[in-house]
Protein backbone atom coordinates (compact mmCIF):
# COMPACT_ATOMS: atom_id res chain seq x y z
CA UNK A 1 0.00 0.00 0.00
CA UNK A 2 3.04 2.26 1.13
CA UNK A 3 4.87 1.56 -2.42
CA UNK A 4 1.57 2.66 -4.57
CA UNK A 5 0.99 6.11 -2.43
CA UNK A 6 4.57 6.74 -3.21
CA UNK A 7 4.43 5.73 -6.90
CA UNK A 8 0.99 7.83 -7.36
CA UNK A 9 2.58 10.95 -5.65
CA UNK A 10 5.48 10.08 -8.27
CA UNK A 11 3.60 9.97 -11.07
CA UNK A 12 1.93 13.29 -10.28
CA UNK A 13 4.84 15.07 -9.73
CA UNK A 14 6.14 14.23 -12.80
CA UNK A 15 3.11 15.12 -14.72
CA UNK A 16 2.69 18.17 -13.30
CA UNK A 17 6.74 19.20 -13.53
CA UNK A 18 6.70 17.56 -17.36
CA UNK A 19 3.46 20.36 -18.35
CA UNK A 20 5.66 23.29 -16.53
CA UNK A 21 8.81 22.31 -18.16
CA UNK A 22 7.47 21.87 -21.87
CA UNK A 23 5.85 24.97 -21.87
CA UNK A 24 8.88 27.18 -19.97
CA UNK A 25 12.03 24.91 -20.65
CA UNK A 26 13.94 23.19 -23.56
CA UNK A 27 13.42 19.50 -24.17
CA UNK A 28 16.97 18.00 -23.03
CA UNK A 29 16.30 19.93 -19.74
CA UNK A 30 13.22 18.35 -19.35
CA UNK A 31 14.78 14.86 -20.09
CA UNK A 32 16.87 15.85 -16.90
CA UNK A 33 14.85 16.76 -14.43
CA UNK A 34 12.87 13.40 -15.29
CA UNK A 35 15.84 11.22 -14.75
CA UNK A 36 16.97 12.94 -11.45
CA UNK A 37 13.28 11.67 -10.49
CA UNK A 38 13.43 8.43 -11.43
CA UNK A 39 16.76 7.61 -9.79
CA UNK A 40 15.25 9.32 -6.86
CA UNK A 41 12.41 7.08 -7.13
CA UNK A 42 14.16 3.89 -7.46
CA UNK A 43 16.61 4.76 -4.28
CA UNK A 44 13.29 5.23 -2.66
CA UNK A 45 12.03 1.65 -3.16
CA UNK A 46 15.27 -0.14 -2.73
CA UNK A 47 15.09 1.34 0.81
CA UNK A 48 11.53 0.03 1.27
CA UNK A 49 12.60 -3.34 -0.13
CA UNK A 50 15.87 -3.96 2.23
CA UNK A 51 15.00 -6.36 5.50
CA UNK A 52 15.39 -4.73 9.10
CA UNK A 53 17.64 -4.51 11.06
CA UNK A 54 17.90 -4.96 14.91
CA UNK A 55 20.53 -2.68 16.72
CA UNK A 56 23.30 -1.38 14.82
CA UNK A 57 24.84 -4.03 12.74
CA UNK A 58 22.48 -6.39 13.62
CA UNK A 59 20.46 -8.00 11.05
CA UNK A 60 19.00 -11.05 12.91
CA UNK A 61 15.36 -10.45 14.37
CA UNK A 62 14.56 -11.03 18.20
CA UNK A 63 12.57 -13.67 16.90
CA UNK A 64 14.95 -15.49 14.98
CA UNK A 65 17.26 -15.32 17.98
CA UNK A 66 14.45 -16.86 20.21
CA UNK A 67 14.12 -19.68 17.87
CA UNK A 68 17.79 -20.64 17.54
CA UNK A 69 18.00 -20.70 21.41
CA UNK A 70 14.81 -22.96 21.74
CA UNK A 71 16.67 -25.35 19.11
CA UNK A 72 19.80 -24.96 21.04
CA UNK A 73 18.09 -26.19 24.29
CA UNK A 74 15.96 -28.66 22.49
CA UNK A 75 19.59 -30.25 21.45
CA UNK A 76 20.94 -30.44 25.08
CA UNK A 77 17.98 -32.27 26.35
CA UNK A 78 18.03 -34.66 23.35
CA UNK A 79 21.86 -35.25 24.03
CA UNK A 80 20.61 -36.24 27.61
CA UNK A 81 17.89 -38.40 25.76
CA UNK A 82 19.26 -40.20 23.48
CA UNK A 83 22.30 -41.34 26.27
CA UNK A 84 19.46 -42.47 28.27
CA UNK A 85 18.21 -44.49 25.46
CA UNK A 86 21.12 -45.82 24.36
CA UNK A 87 22.59 -48.16 27.37
CA UNK A 88 24.39 -50.60 25.43
CA UNK A 89 28.17 -49.34 26.01
CA UNK A 90 27.71 -48.90 29.51
CA UNK A 91 28.18 -51.24 32.27
CA UNK A 92 26.98 -51.17 36.26
CA UNK A 93 28.21 -48.89 38.54
CA UNK A 94 31.01 -46.09 38.44
CA UNK A 95 34.52 -46.49 38.99
CA UNK A 96 36.49 -46.04 42.41
CA UNK A 97 39.77 -45.02 41.79
CA UNK A 98 42.19 -45.46 45.04
CA UNK A 99 44.30 -42.64 46.42
CA UNK A 100 46.42 -41.89 49.33
CA UNK A 101 44.57 -40.21 51.77
CA UNK A 102 45.81 -36.32 52.79
CA UNK A 103 47.93 -36.05 55.92
CA UNK A 104 46.57 -32.56 56.67
CA UNK A 105 43.24 -30.72 56.12
CA UNK A 106 44.75 -27.83 54.11
CA UNK A 107 45.49 -30.98 51.79
CA UNK A 108 42.04 -32.10 50.97
CA UNK A 109 40.86 -30.69 47.79
CA UNK A 110 44.13 -31.53 45.74
CA UNK A 111 43.72 -34.74 44.36
CA UNK A 112 47.21 -36.55 44.57
CA UNK A 113 47.53 -37.57 40.82
CA UNK A 114 48.86 -41.10 41.61
CA UNK A 115 46.37 -44.02 42.58
CA UNK A 116 46.98 -47.14 44.30
CA UNK A 117 44.26 -49.04 42.68
CA UNK A 118 40.63 -49.38 41.74
CA UNK A 119 37.52 -51.05 41.28
CA UNK A 120 33.90 -50.72 40.49
CA UNK A 121 31.31 -49.09 42.91
CA UNK A 122 27.72 -50.18 42.38
CA UNK A 123 26.58 -48.39 45.81
CA UNK A 124 27.18 -49.20 49.81
CA UNK A 125 29.43 -48.16 51.81
CA UNK A 126 33.36 -47.55 50.94
CA UNK A 127 35.39 -48.98 53.37
CA UNK A 128 38.44 -46.29 53.54
CA UNK A 129 40.15 -47.84 56.13
CA UNK A 130 39.99 -51.27 54.33
CA UNK A 131 40.22 -50.82 50.90
CA UNK A 132 41.81 -54.62 50.68
CA UNK A 133 38.27 -55.82 50.47
CA UNK A 134 37.92 -54.33 47.47
CA UNK A 135 40.99 -55.68 46.09
CA UNK A 136 42.92 -52.50 46.48
CA UNK A 137 46.61 -53.43 47.92
CA UNK A 138 46.97 -50.51 50.01
CA UNK A 139 46.60 -51.07 54.05
CA UNK A 140 46.90 -46.87 54.62
CA UNK A 141 43.38 -45.07 55.16
CA UNK A 142 42.84 -44.20 51.22
CA UNK A 143 41.14 -41.12 49.12
CA UNK A 144 38.42 -42.13 46.59
CA UNK A 145 37.51 -40.32 43.71
CA UNK A 146 34.35 -41.65 42.05
CA UNK A 147 34.18 -41.58 38.15
CA UNK A 148 30.84 -42.27 35.76
CA UNK A 149 27.74 -41.41 34.78
CA UNK A 150 24.19 -40.79 37.09
CA UNK A 151 21.32 -41.77 35.99
CA UNK A 152 18.29 -39.56 36.57
CA UNK A 153 14.80 -40.90 35.76
CA UNK A 154 12.96 -38.42 37.39
CA UNK A 155 12.37 -34.15 36.47
CA UNK A 156 12.82 -32.36 39.28
CA UNK A 157 15.74 -31.43 41.78
CA UNK A 158 17.49 -34.63 43.32
CA UNK A 159 19.97 -34.50 46.05
CA UNK A 160 23.45 -36.00 46.38
CA UNK A 161 25.24 -36.68 49.96
CA UNK A 162 27.85 -38.77 51.54
CA UNK A 163 28.10 -39.93 54.18
CA UNK A 164 30.99 -40.49 56.92
CA UNK A 165 31.01 -42.92 59.53
CA UNK A 166 34.34 -43.61 61.64
CA UNK A 167 34.69 -45.80 64.78
CA UNK A 168 37.96 -45.15 67.01
CA UNK A 169 39.41 -46.10 70.34
CA UNK A 170 39.71 -44.02 73.05
CA UNK A 171 42.90 -42.48 71.91
CA UNK A 172 41.30 -40.36 69.70
CA UNK A 173 41.54 -36.74 70.23
CA UNK A 174 41.68 -34.79 67.68
CA UNK A 175 38.94 -34.46 64.94
CA UNK A 176 39.69 -35.48 61.63
CA UNK A 177 38.20 -33.17 58.66
CA UNK A 178 36.34 -35.04 55.76
CA UNK A 179 35.28 -33.59 52.35
CA UNK A 180 33.37 -34.02 49.67
CA UNK A 181 33.19 -32.57 46.56
CA UNK A 182 30.74 -33.68 43.52
CA UNK A 183 30.72 -32.70 39.88
CA UNK A 184 27.67 -33.24 37.54
CA UNK A 185 28.81 -32.62 33.76
CA UNK A 186 32.41 -30.77 34.80
CA UNK A 187 30.98 -28.10 36.97
CA UNK A 188 30.93 -28.50 40.53
CA UNK A 189 27.50 -28.78 42.17
CA UNK A 190 29.31 -28.44 46.08
CA UNK A 191 32.57 -28.99 48.30
CA UNK A 192 31.95 -29.24 51.52
CA UNK A 193 33.90 -30.13 54.99
CA UNK A 194 33.25 -31.44 58.18
CA UNK A 195 35.16 -33.07 61.36
CA UNK A 196 33.85 -35.92 62.63
CA UNK A 197 33.64 -35.91 66.60
CA UNK A 198 36.39 -37.87 68.42
CA UNK A 199 36.71 -39.68 70.33
CA UNK A 200 34.15 -42.39 68.30
CA UNK A 201 34.47 -45.39 70.59
CA UNK A 202 30.29 -45.13 69.49
CA UNK A 203 30.23 -44.67 65.61
CA UNK A 204 30.23 -41.56 64.64
CA UNK A 205 28.38 -39.89 61.12
CA UNK A 206 28.57 -37.00 59.02
CA UNK A 207 26.40 -36.03 55.86
CA UNK A 208 27.67 -33.42 53.26
CA UNK A 209 24.43 -32.31 51.16
CA UNK A 210 24.34 -30.71 47.76
CA UNK A 211 21.32 -30.34 45.25
CA UNK A 212 20.79 -29.91 41.25
CA UNK A 213 17.59 -29.75 39.31
CA UNK A 214 18.11 -32.68 36.74
CA UNK A 215 15.85 -33.85 33.48
CA UNK A 216 15.93 -37.63 33.13
CA UNK A 217 18.83 -38.63 31.45
CA UNK A 218 22.64 -39.78 31.73
CA UNK A 219 24.85 -36.87 33.26
CA UNK A 220 28.70 -37.46 34.02
CA UNK A 221 29.63 -37.77 37.48
CA UNK A 222 32.74 -37.21 39.45
CA UNK A 223 33.24 -37.10 43.45
CA UNK A 224 36.17 -36.63 45.40
CA UNK A 225 35.97 -38.26 49.06
CA UNK A 226 39.02 -37.82 51.40
CA UNK A 227 39.38 -37.86 55.16
CA UNK A 228 42.58 -36.84 57.74
CA UNK A 229 43.46 -39.70 59.47
CA UNK A 230 42.30 -39.90 62.83
CA UNK A 231 44.67 -41.47 65.76
CA UNK A 232 43.35 -45.40 66.70
CA UNK A 233 41.01 -45.66 63.81
CA UNK A 234 39.24 -48.43 64.15
CA UNK A 235 37.03 -48.56 60.71
CA UNK A 236 36.10 -45.36 58.66
CA UNK A 237 33.62 -45.71 56.04
CA UNK A 238 31.81 -43.55 53.02
CA UNK A 239 28.46 -44.14 51.43
CA UNK A 240 27.49 -42.01 48.33
CA UNK A 241 23.58 -41.00 48.97
CA UNK A 242 20.78 -40.06 46.58
CA UNK A 243 17.37 -38.62 46.61
CA UNK A 244 14.97 -38.08 43.67
CA UNK A 245 12.22 -36.21 43.73
CA UNK A 246 9.68 -38.93 44.67
CA UNK A 247 11.69 -40.51 47.60
CA UNK A 248 10.83 -39.50 51.29
CA UNK A 249 14.51 -39.48 52.43
CA UNK A 250 18.04 -40.00 51.42
CA UNK A 251 19.26 -43.32 50.57
CA UNK A 252 22.22 -45.36 49.11
CA UNK A 253 22.56 -45.25 45.47
CA UNK A 254 22.39 -48.49 43.47
CA UNK A 255 23.97 -50.52 40.76
CA UNK A 256 20.88 -49.01 38.51
CA UNK A 257 21.77 -45.49 38.79
CA UNK A 258 25.51 -45.33 38.95
CA UNK A 259 27.65 -46.59 35.05
CA UNK A 260 30.57 -46.86 33.82
CA UNK A 261 31.94 -47.10 30.36
CA UNK A 262 34.85 -49.38 30.13
CA UNK A 263 38.39 -48.98 28.26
Amino acid sequence: MTKTLILLGFATLIGATGIASAQNAPADTTDQRLQRIEHKLDDILRRLDAPATVGAGQTTAPAVQATQKSATSQMAGATHAAAAADNSSYKAGAVAIARIAPQKAAALSDIPPDSVGSYVYTGGAIPLSELSRNGVRYTGLAAVELQGWLKIAEPGRTQLAVEYRATTGSNAIIDPTCIASVWLEDRSIGSKRGEIPMPAREEKTISLVYGADLQPGLYKLRAWLACTPPRDLRKLDAALLVKSPNDMNLRPVDDTELLHQEP
